[in-house]
């Protein structure tokens, strides 16, 4: 397994992150011990989850079957409801009761919203990572311009900015060239994406007819 830098957070990650959105609607506990141990077995330390996966299943499996392996695991979830300040918070501690963790270490906004109020947004992340309870905040679908605009409110206020942008990229999806992976290398954004089967399209999941 190769392990590369996570942006600028000096942690080293395994190349490959395993997903986890699958753990409770198609595999069961014992099937998602499985394949945790199998992937961690492989040199995965990488593990990427949602309170919407499962409506809140997956994490509760996670919390069952990462422990013992915590100090191993570089874990990661995003907030559910809105990206008001209410919901950031609300949403970590409900996350952090499922996973049976005192912290996590990457919390990511998983959408934008119209209309959201980055400020509010980036001083509750803030407040999270003052609290303990991630150790670096980040995004999932985000523009260019919003991350970087998202950064330059952090910075401004002293706050911790998004290290992560996490995405859809395959041989199909490729629109994030134009402008979102020149801001990762340009700023040292990590990336993460979902996707690179193209949902098993390269796989081989679907035949012909």
């Amino acid at each position: 397994m190769k392990y590369v830098e996570f942006g600028e957070t000096g942690e080293k990650v395994s190349e490959m992150c395993l997903g986890s959105m699958m753990f409770g609607q198609r595999c069961d506990q014992a099937e998602s011990d499985r394949i945790l141990g199998a992937a961690i077995e492989h040199g995965v330390n990488f593990i990427d989850t949602a309170p919407m996966y499962g409506n809140g299943l997956t994490e509760e499996i996670l919390g069952q079957i990462i422990r013992g392996r915590r100090d191993q695991l570089f874990v990661g979830t995003k907030v559910h409801k809105g990206v008001d300040a209410d919901s950031i918070l609300t949403s970590i501690d409900e996350s952090l009761a499922r996973l049976r963790l005192d912290y996590v270490d990457l919390y990511m906004i998983h959408w934008p919203v119209e209309g959201m109020q980055v400020e509010e947004m980036m001083a509750a992340l803030a407040k999270v990572v003052a609290q303990g309870k991630a150790r670096y905040v980040g995004c999932c679908n985000y523009p260019a311009w919003l991350l970087a605009y998202s950064n330059s409110v952090a910075e401004r206020n002293g706050w911790p900015q998004l290290v992560c942008n996490q995405i859809a990229y395959n041989p199909i999806e490729r629109g994030v060239e134009v402008e979102i992976l020149p801001q990762a290398l340009a700023q040292n954004i990590a990336i993460t994406v979902y996707r690179p089967l193209v949902a098993g399209l390269l796989a081989g999941k679907y035949k012909g007819g």
